[in-house]
Parts: structure tokens; sequence; C-alpha cells
């Protein structure tokens, strides 16, 4: 029997002529694990959101075609009705937190369903206990980290015991060894409940370990449905996916990365520390030096102190200890001083978006450089252009899906080219060809002098494009060996 059937659906967004997506039909079974893959701004994520009518309920649109959910028509029935059936989990974690800490965010749904609370209590215990979070349960949601943040989001959804549940790149925040962790927990799910699942990914390993049977969307059809071995092969996937080769990243290459380095120090930390209100001590005394042009990649696990690290360098944070730029001390600098020489790139996309177009939302930090007319308007078409985004140039960035907005960020951050740009987990959002194209555009700017900081959990990245790795835990400069004591668990 089939759980949900589209038939013949079609989208666009209100007011636009432009159909994101265009006659899909496919149908998931129970109890089925469904992959759907393409590239980013496919319309992967839209198709998620009208299989719980938050389009077009929430996002208005032009919609058209049918979908059944178990047998009834899904416009028929009410929001709560559905809830109780489709479950996501969004690609922000953010977009979906919003009590005060963890226990209330997990009790809410049920007790907007008159759970007993000595129910709601013991559902709460065992979902924490399933996800390895349980001391996370009475901590803030503001004080947790982005994969932190993540875990809860499922939690929090995994909790309502859903009929389906839809993943959308739900181990784009979380570090290698709770990826495996995450993966564990959907092969208890698969095998323990009568629940169907539909995953957005671009993490093609998870995709081809879990799927019974992959779509592979690209603008706004389905181009092919098979089991993952044959799509993998098939001349379509090949040509709109560009995948990596199926080599695995070498462990004993990322240990061995040149640490000795002849050039001038830009960057001096010493003795950096910081505490959130909850006593939690992010960094410990920190110190590193950071050489000119070079290529830093920062590793660790999810509440490590990577971003905390960041935010610091910036001034978002308020850090104690010393921070030199050039020789000169930076620390008692505000935000606006430091962001002149530094660029960073959040983790979510939608921390750094607030114009009303692409093309002014690249523009906008090279106005407030004082640059003439047509070098901002070459430099902001240089960057449409490297992230593939030329023609988007007039559209609202909010409307964007999550890896065209990160791309969209990232550009409008490189192309003030800072001497210092830190970017936060590159390739989150964004499919092989995109992620790609990103980090050699980074490269050519390291190579053109300027120093990258790489915060990233793909360790294939790091090592392609680090010549200098550090691993964070818990607050502290940890020897890099620690890390791999998990690496039979972070190959899939």
């Amino acid at each position: 029997m089939s759980t949900i059937e589209v038939k013949n659906l079609s989208y666009s967004y209100a007011g636009e002529n432009k159909e994101i997506l265009k006659n899909i039909s496919f149908s998931l079974e129970t109890g089925e694990f469904l992959s759907i893959i393409g590239p980013s701004g496919c319309g992967k994520t839209t198709l998620a959101l009208t299989l719980n009518r938050i389009i077009p309920n929430s996002l208005s649109g032009n919609i058209n075609g049918k979908i059944l959910l178990e047998g009834k028509d899904i416009s028929e029935l009410s929001t709560a009705e559905i809830s109780q059936k489709v479950q996501i989990l969004f690609q922000s974690p953010d977009s979906q937190l919003f009590a005060l800490n963890v226990e209330d965010e997990l009790a809410f749904g049920l007790e907007n369903l008159n759970i007993p609370w000595q129910d709601i209590h013991k559902r709460v215990s065992e979902v924490l206990k399933k996800l390895n979070i349980e001391d996370l349960r009475n901590r803030s949601i503001e004080e947790l980290s982005s994969g932190q943040k993540q875990k809860v989001a499922l939690a929090s959804v995994l909790i309502m015991n859903p009929r389906v549940l839809i993943l959308d790149e739900p181990t784009a925040n979380l570090d290698p060894v709770a990826v495996v962790d995450f993966l564990n927990i959907l092969k208890k799910i698969k095998h323990e409940k009568n629940m169907s699942i539909i995953l957005i990914e671009h993490n093609l390993d998870f995709v081809s370990d879990f799927s019974d049977r992959v779509l592979l969307m690209d603008n706004g059809r389905i181009i092919k449905s098979s089991k993952s071995k044959e799509m993998f092969k098939s001349k379509e996937f090949l040509k709109i996916m560009n995948p990596p080769s199926n080599e695995r990243y070498l462990i004993s290459e990322i240990e061995k990365k040149e640490t000795k380095d002849n050039r001038k120090t830009i960057l001096q930390i010493e003795h950096l520390s910081f505490s959130y209100p909850n006593k939690v001590h992010a960094l410990k005394d920190f110190s590193l030096s950071i050489k000119k042009g070079e290529f830093l990649g920062i590793v660790g696990l999810n509440g490590s102190g990577k971003s905390t690290l960041a935010l610091s360098l910036i001034g978002l944070l308020k850090a104690k200890g010393s921070i030199k730029l050039r020789d000169i001390e930076i620390i008692k600098k505000d935000i606006y001083e430091r962001t002149k020489n530094i660029g960073y790139v959040f983790q979510n996309p939608n921390y750094q978006l607030f114009e009303d177009n692409v093309y002014n939302e690249i523009a906008f930090g090279l106005k407030n450089l004082k640059l003439k007319e047509n070098e901002i308007k070459t430099r902001t078409n240089n960057a449409l252009d490297i992230i593939n985004l030329k023609k988007y140039s007039n559209e609202d960035p909010h409307s964007l899906s999550v890896g065209q907005k990160r791309r969209v960020t990232i550009a409008s951050i490189v192309s003030m080219l800072p001497e210092i740009i830190i970017v936060d987990e590159p390739d989150t959002g964004l499919d092989y060809r995109s992620a790609e194209k990103l980090m050699d555009y980074l490269k050519l700017l390291n190579k053109k002098g300027h120093t990258i900081i790489l915060i990233s959990h793909n360790l294939e990245i790091i090592n392609k494009y680090c010549n200098k790795v550090i691993y964070l835990e818990k607050g502290e400069i940890k020897d890099i060996k620690n890390f791999f004591k998990f690496k039979k668990k972070f190959v899939l």
C-alpha cells in the first residue's frame, strides 16, 4: 500500500510564472526508504514542503495536481491531521526550534495532543536516550552548537511517532561520529516501526547505504527513479551530479599535514578564553599562530568550540585574551573594524541575508568599502559567475534554497577580498559540483595570498585543500590523532 501518492504535481511561487516543480509523479510505499537527490536548487526542498502542506498553506503559490496521504487527498485534511502523520526535519534546525530549553521543545508537540504529562516525560526520556543527548535535557536552545540543535530538532519530530518522516539534509551540521550515530538511529527506526522515510541528501554514501529507491531531480522534474546501484551508474546521474571519485580520504594524509611554515604570522591568538552564561567553557586558554597565506583546516566534534573561535575572532563574542592582526592588538576593536580584514561566512546563511535581491546582497559589502561603481559591478558579476547564480541576480535571496543561499553569503564575503576569510562548513547544502567550484575559488584566493580558515566536518575537503589542520576538543587544541580514534566510524 502507498503511504503517499503524488500525481502530476506542479508548483510556482505567488506572482511568478516560473514553475519550481513540473509535473511530478511518484509514490512512497509503506516502510520504504526513499531518497531524493539532485543539484542545489532543483526543487527537492520545495517538493518536501508540499508533502506536509506548508506549501501552499504557509507559502502561497499556484499548485496543481494531487497528493494522497494514505489514500486521502491531503488538501482535505486539517493541519493537525497532517502533522500527526507527516513530520519534517528541516535543513536549518533554527527554523523549527523555538522553546527556551530542550525538554520544553520536545514536549511541545505532545502537549498540543493533550497527552498526559507522565507519558510525555517518558517519551522525552526515551528519545533523548535514543539520540544519546540526555545531557542536553535542561540546556538552553540558544547555547547549543549547530550540530546539537540538529539532534534536538530530530528528537522533536521523532517523538511524534509519524507515519512519514522527511529528512532534509539531516547530516549537514553533524560531525562524522554523530553522522554514524544518526545512521544507526535510522536503522532502528526502519526496522522497529512501520514508518516511511524520505531523505533529501547530498551525501551519496548515506543515500547508497540506506535507500530502497532513489529519485533524481533536476530543474523541477524527476529525471530518473531506480535502486541506488543502478542510479549511480546511470548516464543521467553522471551528467547531472558529476560525483566525486570513490576513493576515500586517507587519514594518514591529514595526520601528516605540513605544520612548519616560515611565512610571517598574520594572526596571533594567545590565551583566548570564552564561557557561555551556562558556564560551558567553549574556549580554554586557546593559543594559535596563523601564517599569512595559510589554508588552515579546523576539525572537531559538535560543540568543540570551532564556531565559538570564529565568532570571537570577528568580535561577535567577547572572549578574553589577546588577538593580534599583523602585530596590532584587536581584542578591544569592534566588529566593524575587525571585519574589514577578517571575513566570516556563517554556518547558517539566514544570519547574513538582508537585501532585496541577490545582486544587491553581494554588492552591499563592496559599497561599504567605497569602491568605484565599475569595480563593484565587475566583482559582483564575477562572484555571480563563480557561484553559478547569475540567472538569479534579481531574485530575493530568502526565496532561494539553502544551498543557493549558502553560495550567496560566501560570494558576498569573498568578493570583498579580506586578508583572512573564515568559512564555517562551506559545503552545507551544496551538491558536489557546486562545492568543488566554491573550494577551487577559495584555493585560487589562497594562491593570491589570502589566508583561509576552513571549519568543516568534511574530511575529504580538509584533506584536499588545507595545508595545516588542527583538532579542537572542548575548547582546546589536542593531538589530531585523538580525532582519528573514531576513524573506523568515519567510513560509512
